[in-house]
């Protein structure tokens, strides 16, 4: 239990530094940090508990990254890539990426392909989670228009 507490913690924190270089506000900082927080947290949950594959766990964590953003940037008017990109940090597959490197590198054929086809569907799973968020408020966003 305290692996995931000190997992929180970091993607947390983390997505707060990744805010400071992306030059964010500081309030959508913050309140991007939380969807981080919120994404990994459903990202760990599928994996460890629903016992899911990672591909359809960084689906769901990538679609609840990108509702969160959408909701905060309508709530706070500002644009949903700014709070997206802090909060999509922590489930970006960078150490599967690096072990499958490391594999290459000490020319382990199978576990590099191990590594390399999870950070492959880690990736994929984000896009496509984010892809569908997307296109579910692009077609309420049009849909709404039609109303006005």
């Amino acid at each position: 239990m305290s692996d995931y507490i000190v997992k929180l913690i970091g993607s947390f924190f983390g997505s707060i530094g990744f805010g400071l270089i992306f030059h964010g506000k500081g309030k959508n900082i913050l309140i991007a940090s939380i969807g981080a927080l919120i994404g990994i947290s459903g990202y760990m949950f599928c994996t460890d508990y629903v016992h899911l594959s990672v591909f359809i766990s960084a689906l769901i964590a990538g679609f609840i990254c990108d509702i969160y953003s959408e909701i905060m940037a309508r709530i706070l008017k500002a644009p949903s890539t700014a709070f997206f990109l802090i909060t999509i940090i922590p489930l970006i597959p960078g150490s599967t990426l690096y072990y499958c490197i490391d594999k290459i590198v000490a020319q382990d054929r199978e576990l590099a392909l191990q590594y390399g086809v999870q950070t492959f569907l880690t990736a994929l799973g984000i896009c496509v989670g984010m892809s569908i968020a997307w296109a579910i408020c692009d077609l309420i966003r049009k849909m709404h228009l039609k109303v006005k």
